[in-house]
């Protein structure tokens, strides 16, 4: 990537920052509340071994522990790269365990 231009983005990602982090925290807090409603709630998780939804809570916890770090680093757009890659690694063991349990017809 251009220099240059990852310059632009992060100096667009420093205007609205506060803005970006608080929709992650509430898309984390969602995800986790339905992660565990669908599949622990249900008995699914240790009736039929479930283990990417641990997977998918784990990535999870790491983006809602992220902001709370204070290391100064939210202005910075790569250390929100970082926290936006394991969501999106959360959200992908939360659909792979919501096909799963879908293709088995285990609840």
């Amino acid at each position: 990537m251009d220099y240059h231009l990852y310059h632009q983005f992060d100096a667009r990602f420093n205007q609205c920052a506060d803005s970006h982090w608080s929709h992650l925290s509430r898309l984390t807090n969602l995800l986790i509340i339905l992660n565990i409603s669908m599949f622990f709630l249900t008995d699914l998780v240790t009736k039929y071994g479930y283990y990417y939804t641990y997977y998918s809570l784990f990535f999870l916890g790491v983006v809602a522990i992220g902001p709370l770090m204070p290391i100064g680093l939210l202005n910075r757009l790569w250390y929100y790269l970082i926290f936006l890659m394991s969501e999106a690694m959360g959200i992908y063991f939360l659909v792979v365990s919501g096909w799963y349990w879908v293709s088995t017809n285990s609840g």
